[in-house]
């Protein structure tokens, strides 16, 4: 008894394509050939976290527990509260929400990637076809879906209080701004801890402070709902919304940053890890003058405003500089050869670069940069706000604020100058030690104790100069030289006297001259020569090598999709 051959068999033996019913149709449906190019964007990690995250009993239980809570705070709303019943509702709906955003969501963010450091899944994710940044992308696209689900839970109920007495739309927004960009912000934190602390007995730690962390988070959220729920404004003003502005562009540029930091930590050793994170450094900088530049429209600044900016920049590359100067100098090839062939286009592009060297004259750059900034922004406020006054005010004006300006250059200077101090004086503590005891700084150890050689360097600096300072008399000489070492206080304090001079040749002549020898030391790293691709490389950049498949491969061709092609074939053509 012989068997009749199957379908398939068939069209391998005549070569002929045949329509079967068991045979799906190449063309499709218009919707599978619109989302078949979506599915194959969006990253195969995003569906497995996605189903995961929906059949954990966590989530179950989570959301079942919300839809009680939902439903009985209703239904105590409907019976008790009788005045001011939308305000009510809205403060109890807000609270049931924000326990999943602030708690669930970033808790398990941070354990969806801290999992696959402890079984060691993630080296073997990280040799499959998928960048990194698909892979983080995935583990913060299921929080995402796992945010809507909760999120469409309170929706209808968050809608419904609008139509009630005492509630505006103004309210409802600010609360649902605050809730999906925090737990988006906190999700993105939480994946940061995650890469930053892969040890299975430190991540236990990590793990419980997180945790604790969390629940503080929740409990501001509990006290801005009650606050929220206090005010009595209908409409946001200027103030108010440049407030608002101010706090969406820190923490979503910040948000941003950590997310380049993931991506930059599970990628290989020879990829370019440094440039996305200095981009995104120089883009929050832009985005925080853009800010005062905003507010200096609105209001002229104060005395001192203009050093204490200086003071907050200074601190942000301080921290920043630190890491940067604990960074490897050694570049792979892979990296190299994508620099430019131009002169100018390396001086440029090289500062974008992994290097200590190179990050210590990045962070020395943005610093002076930033004073020009804020010189300029200073003489355009005076010259804007001069122009309000009439006669001979206005010349009294401008002479005033020329005379305050002096003082207030020289402080900022000042300040710019200890900045650069501190920068020049890890640099050259990293390379010292880099050379001598040959830090593992590829496995993250340089740059985290550079942060915290130079953050004990500021602090013992600067404690030290107060003690002594209060030590001896006021105006003694040794209370005038300690004071010469805390730039907190001689940044406020430059008026030029005697003091003044001294704090010159005690100070700033060994500062300059620290600073020039780290930039010349650091510029041997700066000028990288570009490397020629390797010709098989560019072979298999070809689209045609790409999209060559052998006989007998195709998947197509497997399961009968195609005829099987006759050998010799593939000549022909």
């Amino acid at each position: 008894m012989t068997e009749e051959p199957s379908a398939i068999e068939k069209v391998r033996l005549s070569g002929e394509r045949v329509e079967s019913d068991l045979m799906p149709s190449r063309l499709g449906s218009k919707l599978d050939g619109i989302l078949e190019p979506m599915s194959d964007w969006f990253s195969s990690i995003l569906i497995k976290e996605a189903r995961q995250a929906f059949r954990s009993r966590q989530f179950v239980w989570t959301y079942i527990l919300q839809l009680i809570l939902v439903a009985a705070w209703t239904a105590i709303g409907f019976s008790l509260f009788q005045r001011e019943l939308g305000t009510s509702l809205l403060l109890g709906y807000f609270i049931i929400l924000g326990f999943p955003l602030a708690v669930i969501i970033p808790f398990s963010g941070y354990r969806s990637l801290a999992r696959e450091f402890d079984d060691g899944t993630i080296s073997l994710i990280s040799i499959t076809t998928m960048k990194p940044r698909q892979i983080i992308f995935g583990k913060l696209g299921s929080a995402l879906i796992q945010l809507v689900m909760y999120l469409s839970v309170l929706a209808p109920c968050i809608s419904f209080t609008y139509l009630l007495q005492g509630i505006s739309i103004w309210r409802i927004l600010l609360g649902l701004l605050v809730s999906v960009g925090g737990s988006i912000f906190l999700t993105i934190f939480g994946l940061f801890l995650a890469g930053s602390f892969r040890s299975r007995n430190l991540g236990v730690g990590v793990s419980v402070v997180f945790s604790i962390a969390l629940s503080f988070a929740y409990f501001f959220w509990i006290g801005f709902c009650f606050a929220m729920s206090e005010s009595s404004f209908s409409r946001y003003g200027s103030e108010e919304s440049l407030t608002v502005a101010g706090f969406v562009l820190f923490f979503g540029s910040t948000a941003l940053l950590l997310l380049a930091s993931v991506v930059a930590q599970i990628s290989f050793p020879s990829d370019n890890r440094s440039t996305l994170i200095r981009v995104m450094l120089l883009i929050q900088q832009t985005l925080f003058f853009g800010w005062i530049g905003h507010l200096l429209c609105m209001e002229s600044f104060m005395d001192g405003v203009p050093t204490v900016i200086l003071l907050v920049v200074g601190h942000y590359w301080l921290g920043m500089g630190f890491l940067m100067c604990g960074e490897s100098t050694n570049l792979s090839r892979r990296v190299r050869r994508s620099l430019p062939r131009s002169l100018p286009g390396r001086l440029f592009y090289s500062l974008f670069m992994p290097g200590a060297g190179r990050g210590f004259l990045f962070a020395l750059a943005n610093v002076w940069a930033a004073f020009l900034i804020v010189w300029f922004l200073a003489i355009f406020e005076q010259t804007l706000f001069s122009w309000e006054w009439q006669g001979d005010r206005t010349r009294n004006k401008f002479l005033i604020g020329s005379f305050a300006w002096q003082d207030e250059f020289i402080g900022m200077l000042i300040c710019v100058g200890f900045v650069s101090w501190y920068l020049s004086l890890v640099f050259l503590f990293n390379r010292y030690l880099l050379r001598r005891f040959d830090w593992d700084s590829e496995g993250g150890y340089g740059p985290v104790i550079s942060l915290v050689f130079g953050a004990t360097l500021v602090a013992f600096i600067s404690i030290l100069s107060f003690v002594i300072e209060g030590a001896f008399q006021s105006g003694s000489f040794g209370a005038s030289v300690a004071s010469f070492f805390n730039w907190y206080t001689m940044s406020f304090e430059s008026s030029l006297n005697l003091n003044f001079f001294v704090f010159v040749f005690v100070f700033v002549i060994q500062a300059a001259f620290i600073t020039i020898y780290a930039v010349l030391r650091a510029s041997d790293d700066l000028l990288l020569v570009a490397v020629e691709t390797p010709e098989r490389v560019l072979i298999e950049r070809l689209p045609a090598k790409k999209n060559t498949l052998p006989v007998g491969e195709s998947i197509d061709e497997i399961f009968g999709e195609l005829p099987v092609r006759p050998p010799g074939s593939e000549d022909a053509n």
